[in-house]
């Protein structure tokens, strides 16, 4: 999706005007399996969009988030975290929550040094635990059952070589649980009041920060600053401008791929601080 974003509005049109001459569709691709999507509102200056893998490691999102609103100065970009649900909400289209019973079990991650899904709980006499699982879909879906599912007890104090790509915060003295994802575009958002009905359900979009806070000095995790931001900016010229361009129709032009790699460099991290 971020190749289709990265030229501002008059590369948008260029895509949108592409799809017009090569094809239409008058049906929508279902919310279980739909990787990405887009709302261009030129009338109202907004863009809402979800999609792209480069957009799950937190300090590449960032970077990335920041560079395209500087690129589509005087439009909103909005990242659509429930998914196609909330792009055909944008425009009037209701889908139904997916089955629940379908999400997988939680299974901890191989790695602590990689990409991983975090739940934490405080329990009734206020421990705190924490289960750093496999990512992909959020474990928010399993509703308060998530707390007989996970697997083993847990460990009391956490260092993690990658910031999650999601997490579930697990409050029982308050009866509350937050939850925040980048990769999770099944709606789970919206499923919340539904999935933990009788619970205080907070979303906190990407902010992870929400967790590390709720988790104290338990928690470590690494600075913002720690990706390889040179790889990632050349992975996507070689999607967006190389001769394999596999995910982008309309190639940005020499000028539009320059303004966005300055904007990016301007929003990459320069310092790096302890979390």
């Amino acid at each position: 999706m971020v190749d289709l974003l990265i030229g501002g509005p008059n590369l948008a049109l260029k895509f949108l005007e592409s799809l017009g001459r090569r094809q239409s569709h008058d049906s929508w691709t279902d919310p279980s399996w739909c990787d990405g999507g887009a709302v261009f509102d030129f009338d109202r200056r907004r863009v809402v969009f979800f999609g792209d893998s480069l957009l799950v490691e937190i300090p590449l999102r960032r970077t990335i988030l920041a560079a395209l609103a500087e690129i589509w100065a005087g439009y909103e970009i909005v990242y659509a975290y429930d998914g196609t649900a909330q792009i055909g909400a944008y425009v009037g289209k209701e889908f139904a929550l997916p089955a629940f019973d379908s999400v997988p079990a939680p299974k901890l991650a191989r790695s602590r040094n990689s990409l991983c899904h975090l739940v934490s709980v405080i329990g009734a006499a206020g421990e705190l635990r924490m289960w750093p699982l496999w990512w992909g879909i959020s474990s928010a879906w399993h509703g308060p059952s998530l707390l007989d599912k996970l697997p083993g007890r847990g460990v009391q104090r956490l260092r993690l070589g990658t910031i999650p790509e999601g997490g579930v915060h697990i409050d029982v003295p308050r009866n509350a649980v937050g939850v925040w994802n980048t990769a999770d575009g099944m709606g789970v958002f919206r499923a919340l009041p539904t999935l933990w009905r009788g619970w205080r359900t907070e979303c906190w979009e990407d902010r992870y920060e929400e967790q590390l806070a709720a988790c104290g000095s338990a928690l470590r995790l690494p600075a913002v600053g720690a990706a390889d931001f040179d790889e990632a900016l050349n992975w996507l010229r070689e999607r967006a401008c190389g001769m394999d361009r596999s995910y982008a129709a309309v190639p940005p032009s020499a000028d539009e791929w320059a303004r966005f790699a300055a904007a990016y460099d301007r929003a990459r991290p320069r310092t790096a601080k302890t979390a």
